[in-house]
């Protein structure tokens, strides 16, 4: 026997010793081996773009797989990856699911708006929570200037000044508030002007002093229509709160049409995810020499025949 003959035989004979990995992470690194050249194992993966996944994940899964079920020939470890197969569609569905729940819940807010939106008068019946802090927050700047106004008044007030005093004043409360204050007490026939409106309430033969307690009485009826504003505004703030908490809930499930789709499609993966493991099953138990019935073969299609 010449040295390439020798070296054969010694091949053959320490191919014939050698049992494979021996300790169960060899087999799950051999599993991997046996298995990432699949047809399926290959292509399920994303592995670019935006929605890319872990091959790790899948092969330690596919390991995991393999180490449970032991497959043994080609069509078990077909089956086996199959079954790993049709679980990372199923986390897909999953993480479609959550993508169209999220994808409603985080437009609440501006939907609620919305859909409160008065097309009579072109205005939002309902503003968002930023809408209302940003109102809140000019009826607050409001009353520090009616207060400042109101100090400043009964200052004047006190030392005897003559209302002209305020003419050219940029008055808070505004001279239509005054205006109207003054309409009231039935002091007519003038314009807006302050000019013209002290010049009515002193031909109606008022005094200074009644002029300025006027004036302060509009500070005061503006002030508190301020926090009564803002009262309104929190109550508004807190009803978009709770309603906001109803339509989260109500926003729980996909819309009919997503859903349909997203049952009939997970149905369609389960459907494969637990054939494969029966299939794989029955497989090993006959290999095995169990006494196993042949698989029941239901005709689910429930449309008749056409013609004859």
């Amino acid at each position: 026997m010449n040295t390439t003959d020798k070296q054969i035989a010694a091949n053959r004979k320490n191919a014939a010793k050698s049992t494979g990995p021996t300790t169960e992470s060899g087999k799950a690194i051999a599993a991997r081996n046996s298995l990432k050249h699949g047809l399926l194992a290959k292509e399920i993966v994303i592995s670019a773009g935006e929605g890319a996944e872990s091959q790790e994940q899948f092969d330690a899964l596919l390991a995991n797989l393999h180490t449970q079920f032991s497959p043994q020939g080609a069509l078990e470890e077909m089956l086996v990856e199959k079954i790993a197969v049709a679980y990372w569609r199923l986390r897909r569905t999953h993480r479609f699911e959550v993508g169209l729940i999220r994808n409603k819940q985080d437009n609440l807010t501006d939907k609620y708006c919305r859909e409160r939106f008065s097309y009579c008068s072109g205005v939002a019946n309902h503003k968002t929570d930023q809408q209302i802090d940003a109102d809140i927050q000019k009826a607050r700047d409001f009353i520090i200037k009616l207060k400042r106004d109101k100090d400043k008044f009964t200052e004047l007030r006190q030392s005897g000044k003559d209302p002209k005093e305020i003419y050219n004043d940029n008055y808070q409360a505004n001279w239509n508030l005054f205006c109207d204050e003054a309409e009231k007490e039935g002091v007519k026939s003038f314009s807006n002007s302050p000019v013209s409106i002290h010049e009515a309430l002193k031909k109606a033969h008022w005094s200074n002093d009644k002029i300025w307690q006027l004036h302060l009485r509009v500070c005061d009826d503006a002030i508190a229509a301020q926090q009564q504003n803002i009262r309104n505004l929190d109550g508004q703030k807190e009803n978009n709160k709770l309603a906001l908490q109803v339509q989260k809930k109500l926003s729980s499930i996909p819309e009919d049409q997503d859903l349909n789709r997203l049952l009939k499609y997970e149905g369609s993966i389960e459907r494969q995810f637990y054939k494969a493991i029966d299939q794989l099953e029955r497989l090993q138990r006959l290999r095995k020499g169990d006494a196993v019935q042949a698989p029941v073969n239901v005709n689910m299609d429930v449309n008749p025949p056409q013609g004859g």
